[in-house]
């Protein structure tokens, strides 16, 4: 395991979800846009990573491993449908009621049980209408927070 195979970057953005089943796919969509439009590059330093379609629970953990700070987007069916919201991993419930937030402070605890440095993980929640449908492409209320979601991982990265 070791925290030395991400030296090159100080902090990762991951993005989460199913980008083929809509509304869950919308940290994927933002962490694309983010990249496209190089929106990295230009508020942040060479010492950000954007990491994709990371698993959750340990998966996910040992991904994080290495880095200073990570920012984890996901869809939030536990929040209202294009309400965006910035919280510390500590600041979620156990169980906040989607499956990629299952076990990875459990996960975290263990590795740090292991010796292994655990970076300061926050959360970027995007809240989805319930169960999304199979299908490309978001709704349009859910799109509509694109922009707000944009400008908070811009926030975090210049902090």
């Amino acid at each position: 395991m070791g925290s030395s195979r991400h030296a090159s970057a100080a902090r990762a953005v991951i993005a989460l979800g199913n980008p083929y089943r809509t509304d869950d796919g919308v940290g994927i969509a933002l962490l694309r846009l983010l990249d496209l439009a190089g929106g990295v590059s230009r508020v942040a330093r060479d010492d950000v990573e954007l990491i994709e379609g990371v698993h959750g629970g340990f998966r996910l953990a040992e991904a994080m491993v290495g880095y200073g700070r990570v920012l984890v987007v996901d869809a939030a069916p536990w929040l209202p449908a294009g309400e965006v919201r910035r919280v510390p991993l500590g600041g979620l419930p156990a169980r906040a009621g989607y499956p990629h937030g299952l076990g990875l402070r459990a996960a975290l605890e263990a590795l740090a049980a292991a010796g292994e440095e655990i970076p300061e993980v926050e959360v970027l929640a995007i809240g989805i209408p319930g169960d999304p449908a199979f299908g490309e492409g978001l709704s349009p209320e859910v799109k509509r927070a694109l922009p707000r979601a944009l400008a908070e991982v811009a926030r975090w990265l210049t902090e």
